[in-house]
């Protein structure tokens, strides 16, 4: 009999032992099921990543590969402010982990100011991230732009955030308007939101359409000129800003400018000389949370019978939304309404 009641109680520790081992293997099973449920989206991330430590300039390395995306991720970093008001406009503002404000919020454009709301983390300036913060908040997707595309920034992403996916979103000035296009359908896919960028997009070409009516229309050329701190740049045809020209179809005062990162250095005297109907002026200062200086460099005696100024057609652009947020859909837009109002004029 006794030899009966260990056999039975040792049939029974076997048999709650199994039962343990089935509810255990569930729990697992059940976990790694939610994981793996996330379905995920494939995009393309292609772009040049810099060398800042080599004296060549143009050392550069090509990114050309497919990237598996958690669709609709709950907590990305935007280092781009054009993609962050695409994020926004396409209603998923609460995925935004965090984004560079500058000091304070000194950097972020009017039209993103919900931004600087303390629930957005401040991850630093568009040049120096605080790579920390980044490590604390793990992000499941970093959206860069080309101030961040350098081999030294793009290592220091992989280390603060390993599991990060890393998503290139500024466009080339060689296909600008065809690269925001294409962001903002990427972005549309990451957030299962595709009919509502493909909304977007049609509001942006039709706001093209627009602006390149008018240009066809408009008898005056025009000079993009930047002040930045007392001294003067031009950006032409071919560059920077280059789709006023390439792309609108708006008539250069000079197409034979350099192609330069901060535009090509300019006098008094240039201005005078290719004496522009209509000038646009970006205060660079203003832009960065300096000084500015726009007004008062273009107030010259030098220039006082240059059409543009002669005739009231100098027209000051939002700072922060050429210089910082340039390349979203909807910053980009806002972009085109001052180029709209000053062909209007």
């Amino acid at each position: 009999m006794k030899k009966f009641y260990l056999l039975l109680a040792i049939m029974m520790i076997m048999i709650l032992a199994a039962c343990g081992n089935t509810e255990g293997t569930s729990e697992e099973e059940a976990a790694e099921g939610s994981s793996s449920d996330k379905e995920t989206v494939e995009v393309k991330n292609n772009y040049m990543i810099s060398d800042e430590s080599s004296d060549d300039e143009e050392a550069s390395e090509e990114v050309s590969e497919t990237v598996e995306v958690t669709k609709n991720p709950e907590s990305v970093a935007v280092f781009d402010y054009g993609a962050l008001s695409t994020i926004d406009e396409l209603g998923e503002a609460d995925s935004v982990a965090g984004l560079p404000k500058g000091e304070g919020t000194s950097t972020i454009p009017d039209q993103l100011d919900k931004f600087s709301d303390d629930k957005y983390e401040n991850l630093g300036t568009l040049k120096d991230p605080n790579f920390e913060k980044i490590a604390e908040l793990q992000p499941e997707v970093i959206l860069i732009s080309v101030r961040q595309a350098t081999s030294q920034m793009v290592s220091e992403f992989e280390k603060a955030a390993p599991d990060a996916k890393i998503l290139y979103v500024s466009p080339s000035s060689e296909n600008y308007f065809d690269d925001i296009r294409h962001y903002t359908e990427m972005l549309g896919k990451i957030y299962d939101k595709s009919s509502e960028a493909e909304a977007l997009i049609e509001d942006f070409d039709a706001k093209i359409e627009e602006v390149k009516e008018k240009a066809e229309n408009a008898d005056k050329s025009m000079m993009f000129v930047m002040a930045n701190e007392g001294e003067l740049s031009v950006f032409g045809p071919g560059g920077r800003y280059g789709f006023l020209y390439d792309n609108l179809g708006i008539k250069p005062s000079d197409d034979e400018i350099a192609d330069k990162g901060h535009g090509q250095a300019i006098s008094y005297e240039y201005i005078n000389d290719k004496n522009p109907g209509i000038i646009l002026a970006l205060d660079r200062g203003s832009a960065i949370g300096g000084e500015s200086s726009s007004g008062s460099v273009l107030d010259n005696s030098v220039m006082q019978n240059v059409d543009a100024i002669e005739n009231d057609k100098v027209v000051e652009l939002d700072a922060k939304l050429w210089y910082l947020a340039s390349g979203g859909v909807m910053t980009t837009i806002g972009q085109l309404e001052e180029v709209e109002q000053a062909l209007e004029q």
